[in-house]
This record gives C-alpha cells, structure tokens and sequence, in this order.
C-alpha cells in the first residue's frame, strides 16, 4: 500500500533512515530537528511495515522565464529486506501522480551516486543540473572573507540570481536562514567578500569542501583557505560539466535547454 505517513510512523521512518543513511556528523539528528515534515513523506507499506519510502519536497524552479512549482524527491530509500521488490518504483510513479493532481510542473532529484542516474532513467528522469568541480590549494595569503549572518541574506539571493544558469531552484529567505543555521552549527560557516558594503561572492563551508561557491576568485580562494585553517578544499560552483541533479519533467516548457542548476537540497 502506498500511503502518506502519519505521526505515529515518525519512529519507524527514523529507524529505517538510520539504516539508510548512517551518520557521525550530527547531520540526521539536525535534519529530524529542523527540516523534517512527516506530511511530505510517502510511504510504501506492507501490513505494518515501512518497506520504502520518499519526502516530496515542494520547491520552486526558474523555468522558461516563469516559476514553477516542482517537488524535490529527497531521501528516496528502500529497506535492504525488501529490495528489488518495486517499492521504489511505485512510490515515484504515485509521486508522479500526485504531481499531475497538484498541477507541478516537473519532479527533480539529486542521486547520491553516480550509478543511480541509470537507475531512475526508466521513470523519465534526465540529468539537467550541472556543477563545477574544483580543487583549491594554498599557496598565498589572498583575500579574506567575513562571517556572512542573516543580515545579508537579500544580498546573498540577489548575488546567487544574478549568477546561476537562467533555470535554477529559487531559494526563498526562509531556506537561505535555514541553510545558513545548518552551515553555522555543524560546518565551518558561511562566508562572503565586500566591495564597499556589496557582497561580491560568499561561500557555504562543510568540514571537508565548499558546498557552494560563488565569485570566487582566486585571491578570495586563498583567503578562504587561510580563515579556515586548510591547505586545500574541494569546492562547487554554479554550472560545469558535472551532473549533480535530475529532472523528470510533467509539463516540458519550451526552449529549455539542460543546463539548469540545483544545490544546497540537503545533498
């Protein structure tokens, strides 16, 4: 039976990500704490067993010069009992369902492997969001940054619109703040540069990479790494030749090409 879950389900869904989605970092006990929404979770069950489930995340994507309502398939995960026995692909095809009864425009998800992009081809999804893949290594002082705080939010979406692909998931404040709070609490921080009182580029720093980068430099890229204490970093930046994210669209616009932009979702 698929079904939404229900508040009585939230230890069981706990357990099962656990088992998923194992984690030292403190990320699973923040998530639970300050993102989770038990209403978004899709649930394949049988008798009173969670055998898969999914969170149907509503997100919005620049598309074609309009916003459109999409929802972002998160924490996709099938209990290793119950494997291989389509769980899986009955709860994507109901999300698709739900989808069309909701009027969204497309389902887009970010495979935690670079295996699983062949594993939900068959249900429509193409690769569509792209990133860059960078390596960064000190050898100069550079340029510092400032601890960034909400405050600077409005700066910090206006930078990231003025910068990422015309397609690209919007990020209301609400989801700057939050994503801000989860960068302070359990990674380095969010950093950004200054020109007269403008932010010209900021950074997301986890423990071990840049999350997301944007205007930066290689001046800047040097004094990030010298705040941090790091002699190198792996960083992300907006577009590239590397697929992060897939796109299943409902109601294919015109004229958009597969060069969107997703990140920052929990990835």
């Amino acid at each position: 039976m698929i079904r939404f879950a229900q508040p009585d389900d939230r230890a069981a869904i706990r357990r099962l990500w656990e088992v998923c989605f194992p984690d030292e970092s403190g990320f699973n006990e923040y998530f639970f704490k300050y993102f989770f929404d038990i209403s978004r979770v899709l649930l394949s069950v049988e008798g009173e067993t969670i055998c898969a489930m999914v969170q149907m995340l509503p997100c919005r994507l620049q598309a074609d010069g309009e916003l459109r309502e999409v929802t972002y398939i998160y924490g996709a995960c099938t209990d290793p009992a119950h494997r291989r026995q389509g769980h899986m692909a009955r709860l994507l095809w109901r999300s698709f369902e739900l989808d069309a009864d909701a009027g969204r425009a497309a389902s887009v998800l970010i495979p935690a492997e670079p295996w699983l992009f062949d594993f939900y081809a068959p249900f429509g999804y193409q690769p569509f969001f792209y990133v860059g893949r960078e390596h960064i290594c000190a050898d100069a002082v550079g340029v510092p940054p400032v601890r960034l705080t909400r405050a600077y939010i409005p700066q910090l979406r206006a930078l990231y619109e003025r910068t990422v692909p015309p397609c690209h998931i919007v990020r209301s404040e609400d989801e700057w703040a939050r994503q801000m709070d989860m960068f302070d609490r359990l990674g380095c921080g969010v950093y950004g540069w200054l020109r007269d009182g403008a932010l010209t580029a900021y950074a997301f720093c986890w423990e071990d990479a840049v999350q997301e980068a944007v205007g930066l430099t290689e001046d800047k890229a040097q004094g990030l790494l010298h705040t941090l204490g790091r002699r190198e970093l792996a960083c992300t930046v907006p577009g590239g030749q590397t697929a992060l994210g897939c796109i299943r669209w409902h109601e294919p616009p015109r004229g958009i090409n597969n060069a969107g932009y997703m990140n920052l979702m929990l990835n």
